[in-house]
């Protein structure tokens, strides 16, 4: 064994209440905004992320959660 090899480290599994709570705050953050909330990294960042969290909810409950964060976001972005 190495001196200074790293440990192996099990990945997290996955927490569908976390992630839920997450997802639906960003919603309602999104829904309740006036103007984007986000800088255009942060927005880019969460439009790649958002699906990818989406998608470990069980059943089609993170399809419409994306679906309503896409329309915000398109929405805000109209106004802007």
């Amino acid at each position: 064994m190495p001196l200074f090899a790293k440990p192996v480290v099990a990945p997290r599994p996955v927490d569908p209440v976390f992630i839920r709570k997450h997802l639906t705050a960003l919603v309602r953050l999104v829904r309740n905004a006036e103007r984007m909330p986000f800088d255009a990294g942060e927005a880019e960042s969460w439009e790649t992320r958002f699906p990818d969290l989406a998608r470990l909810l069980p059943g089609d409950e993170g399809e419409q959660l994306h679906a309503a964060f896409a329309a915000e976001l398109a929405r805000l972005r109209r106004e802007d």
